[in-house]
């Protein structure tokens, strides 16, 4: 079961783990933390975006990269998604968003774990949505399912899954 928890650390701020400067714009970006109680639950940590970056690929690229050091020895923060994972491109109009990711994405670990990585991504993608459909594409290929398990992905983004 993948559920979120709102951490009640002193470091917290409106549910979310705050981890940067309190001045300029910010992104939300979806990790996960085991609980003995829930199972894995996804944990959103605040990243701020650096002047002139977009804000859609800074949490992107913040998702790929993984919990900070500081992050996984103090908090126990982790991620599913596997090193070496990249945006490779980024499509945003007021209409929708595609998202063009690397294909590590779909390999390792078992079901649970490819549910986890894909709500990871979810949640951060549609976080900066705005209410736009998102459109997942894997090397360049619409998503239709990931991992070996062929976990099916829903398109656009938005919806949940089956």
């Amino acid at each position: 079961m993948i559920v979120f928890l709102a951490l009640s650390l002193s470091s917290c701020s409106n549910n979310k783990v705050s981890t940067g400067a309190s001045s300029g714009p910010k992104v939300t970006v979806y990790f996960t933390k085991a609980s003995d109680e829930l199972g894995v639950v996804l944990i959103p940590v605040v990243r701020k975006v650096p002047k002139g970056k977009s804000a859609y690929e800074v949490a992107m690229q913040e998702l790929f990269l993984g919990p900070t050091l500081d992050e996984r020895e103090k908090l126990d923060l982790r991620t599913e998604v596997p090193e070496g994972t990249r945006l490779i491109k980024l499509d945003e109009s007021p209409k929708e968003v595609k998202l063009n990711i690397s294909s590590q994405f779909m390999f390792g670990g078992g079901s649970e774990t490819m549910q986890v990585r894909f709500r990871q991504l979810r949640e951060t993608a549609l976080t900066l949505a705005k209410g736009r459909p998102v459109f997942l594409y894997i090397d360049g290929e619409k998503a239709k399912t990931i991992g070996g398990e062929g976990l099916e992905v829903p398109q656009p983004l938005s919806k949940k899954l089956d």
